[in-house]
């Protein structure tokens, strides 16, 4: 499986500097060998981690562990600058069939994680969700499409994506300021503007996860990270709108990285050393 290309667009103060290397040397001393599986170093992250180790390795740059009773991470890298870069998505098993929360980088990664679905679950992958409009959420939409899966997502995603010329998934409709269910499994909730003007956050309440995508950092992130498209003086209240509304999640998902300890109090801690230096 190829790498994809991330657009190399503006990072705060911890994305590619000294506090980084740091989160490199975690990264792979973090990695297990059950996670590398046999296919060697190439594709593991160097930049931050897989978001839980061991995870099972199903192709060059796509790995997935179940986390929670019907309820699976996927982990995707891609490159940036020379640093293999992770992202994690969900997938939430559905007796209707099985809800992919982001797309990963790249349609091929998309297309495995499809075809895993169908030889590990009883209801395959038939509906996906991208949470903003970046490649890391929207890169697979059209390795989805292929095999008749749609691609839904917040209706300002959707306007982004085709402003930016990135895939463009299909609009809810009827999604606006309060959350949106699909079907009664997850729940989906624009809080507000953050690590972009579109992100949204889901939330599961059968096992009682939050997924809260790139507006929450993980607690091995030393910075903010690409902020080309954020509204960094919102970040830190929308934030303290999903806790608002989502006070006690078993455990919470960001969107790169661990999904350790608490992310969201880890952003909030990040964007106050951000503003103090930024004022």
């Amino acid at each position: 499986m190829s790498h994809s290309r991330l657009t190399k667009r503006v990072f705060l103060t911890g994305a590619l500097c000294a506090c980084c290397a740091c989160a490199t040397t975690q990264a792979f001393a973090a990695t297990s060998a059950a996670s590398v599986g046999a296919l060697g170093p190439v594709g593991l992250p160097n930049l931050l981690e897989l978001g839980v180790d061991p995870m099972r390795r199903i192709g060059q740059t796509v790995w997935v562990a179940k986390i929670a009773p019907r309820l699976w991470l996927h982990s995707t890298t891609g490159v940036l600058a020379g640093y293999v870069f992770p992202a994690n998505g969900l997938i939430v098993e559905r007796a209707a069939g099985s809800l992919l929360i982001d797309t990963g980088y790249a349609p091929d990664q998309a297309e495995l994680l499809l075809q895993w679905s169908e030889q590990n679950l009883a209801s395959p992958i038939a509906l996906a969700v991208a949470t903003h409009f970046h490649n890391d959420r929207t890169g697979g939409i059209e390795g989805l499409k292929k095999h008749g899966i749609r691609t839904l997502a917040y209706p300002l995603t959707c306007q982004l994506a085709r402003e930016h010329q990135m895939p463009v998934p299909e609009p809810i409709t009827d999604f606006a300021a309060a959350p949106h269910a699909l079907n009664g499994d997850c729940e989906l909730f624009f809080p507000g503007a953050g690590h972009t003007r579109d992100n949204i956050v889901a939330w599961l309440p059968f096992q009682e996860v939050l997924f809260g995508g790139c507006l929450l950092k993980s607690v091995t992130s030393g910075g903010l990270g690409n902020v080309a498209d954020s509204v960094v003086s919102d970040w830190a209240a929308t934030v303290r709108n999903v806790q608002k509304h989502y006070p006690s999640p078993k455990f919470t998902i960001p969107g790169h990285g661990t999904i350790q300890d608490d992310p969201a109090n880890w952003t909030i801690a990040l964007l106050a050393k951000a503003t103090a230096s930024h004022p």
